[in-house]
C-alpha cells in the first residue's frame, strides 16, 4: 500500500534510494527553438557520480527555505517524490517557481504516480499564487514526453540562472491557469 506524505529533513537522505534505473533509448536538444530528437544509447543505472549528494545538499537548503517536498513510500521505501522550490521569480511575464524535482523509481513507472505528483506541484502552484512553474528537464525523450502530454510547454528563452545550472536540460514551464 503506498503512503504520500511531506517530506522532512530526515526524509532527504532516502531520496538517493529512487531506482533510476532506465534504459534511453533516444534524447532530445533545442536548435532554433525547436526540439530535435536524436538515437542514443544510455544504460542508466542508479544516481550519477555525486548527483545524489548534490540533490541532498540543494533539497536540504530548499526545506530550510520553505519549500515544498512531497513522497510517497512503499512501506519504508521512498518510490517516489517531488520538489518545488518557494522563491518565486518573473521569467517571460509570468510569476514562476521552480519544480526542483520530480523522480518516480522504475518499479512505480506506468502506473500514473509521475502525472499525480505533477499534478499535485501543480496545485501546491496555485495555492502559493504563482502562474506557472519552471521545469528543466533531463533531455531524455522519456522525461522530455512526460512533461508535454502533462501541459508543459518549451521555453523559447530559459532563464539564464537556470540554463547555466542545466544547460543541456529542456527548459519548460507548466502554465497553472487556464
Amino acid at each position: 500500500m503506498l503512503v504520500e506524505r511531506a517530506l522532512t529533513e530526515d526524509d532527504i537522505p532516502l531520496l538517493a534510494t529512487i531506482d533510476r534505473t532506465e534504459l534511453i533509448p533516444a534524447c532530445y536538444r533545442m536548435d532554433c527553438g525547436e526540439l530535435v530528437l536524436y538515437a542514443t544509447h544510455h544504460d542508466m543505472r542508479g544516481w550519477p557520480e555525486g548527483e545524489a549528494e548534490q540533490d541532498a545538499v540543494a533539497l536540504h537548503a530548499c526545506l530550510q527555505r520553505g519549500g515544498w517536498l512531497w513522497g510517497v513510500f512503499d512501506g519504508p521505501v521512498l518510490v517516489a517524490a517531488v520538489v518545488v522550490d518557494n522563491r518565486s521569480f518573473h521569467h517571460q511575464g509570468l510569476l514562476m517557481r521552480q519544480l526542483k524535482f520530480l523522480h518516480v523509481s522504475h518499479s512505480a513507472r506506468g502506473t500514473g504516480l509521475g502525472g499525480r505528483l505533477l499534478a499535485l506541484a501543480c496545485e501546491h502552484g496555485r495555492q502559493v499564487e504563482v502562474q506557472a512553474l519552471y521545469i528543466s528537464a533531463t533531455e531524455s525523450r522519456n522525461t522530455v514526453d512526460f512533461y508535454l502530454r502533462h501541459g508543459c510547454h518549451l521555453l523559447q528563452q530559459p532563464h539564464a540562472e537556470l540554463y547555466a545550472q542545466e544547460p543541456l536540460d529542456i527548459h519548460l514551464y507548466r502554465p497553472l491557469r487556464e
